[in-house]
């Protein structure tokens, strides 16, 4: 009985001396055109992971443009459920303006901030890079606007993303607008949470720079495959 109660004390320890480890990056934008002459900027996208109520977090790094200050390295924490970003950590670039991991020097403030929302260090599994899923189908639709001032980048886009099928019917799982230097939006894929009947849904945008050069943004949406939402 003894031993028992200490291995009972000892799991909570456990799981709070956790250390996480930097996550192993992924790409997650499929078609763009790799024969852009001026070039594409493409963020590096790492998962971390989940939670067990649709909590996820995943390190980001993102150049807009050729400027040393237009680059970024942060983890983000997002929920599943309101689409919203929770909590963030900005890793810094070197002196020079260069994009570093810096994951070491911010491993304390990086495990204090996951174990915060019970994040497990387990990435985010297989990327489905399908808009089927089981008896369900996901649809991405859009539509341009031309009510953009730029004579450019004439058109804002308007789109919706809907998963189910015929017999349940089909239930908005998101409704936005994007701005008008985006010029295409993309459906990319799923990961399945491996804690709930959820999937997060990828999308991509892509706008261009003032260079010529091709930069692309990625968009997460969580959705509940519960029978019971699509009423």
């Amino acid at each position: 009985m003894k031993k028992l109660l200490l291995i009972l004390l000892c799991v909570p320890l456990i799981g709070f001396s956790q250390i996480f480890t930097e996550p192993t990056t992924l790409n997650l934008i499929d078609e763009y055109d790799p024969n852009w002459s001026p070039g594409n900027n493409l963020p590096i996208f790492g998962p971390i992971g989940w939670s067990k109520d649709g909590i996820f977090a995943y390190q980001m790094t993102y150049c807009a443009g050729p400027c040393l200050d237009c680059c970024g390295n942060y983890i983000s924490v997002e929920s599943a459920k309101t689409d919203k970003q929770i909590d963030v950590i900005d890793l810094n670039s070197d002196e020079n303006g260069s994009i570093e991991s810096s994951w070491n020097e911010n491993q304390k403030e990086i495990d204090s901030l996951l174990l915060k929302y019970n994040i497990r260090n387990t990435g985010f599994g297989e990327f489905y890079r399908s808009n089927k899923l089981e008896n369900f189908e996901i649809i991405l639709k859009q539509r341009s606007n031309n009510r953009c001032d730029d004579p450019v980048f004439g058109t804002s886009i308007n789109y919706q993303v809907l998963l189910g099928n015929n017999k349940v019917g089909y239930k908005r799982v998101t409704s936005r607008e994007i701005e008008c230097l985006y010029t295409g939006l993309n459906f990319e894929g799923y990961f399945i949470s491996p804690f709930e009947d959820r999937i997060l849904i990828v999308l991509s945008a892509a706008t261009q720079g003032y260079e010529g050069e091709k930069d692309y943004d990625l968009y997460f949406y969580g959705c509940s495959l519960n029978p019971s939402t699509f009423k």
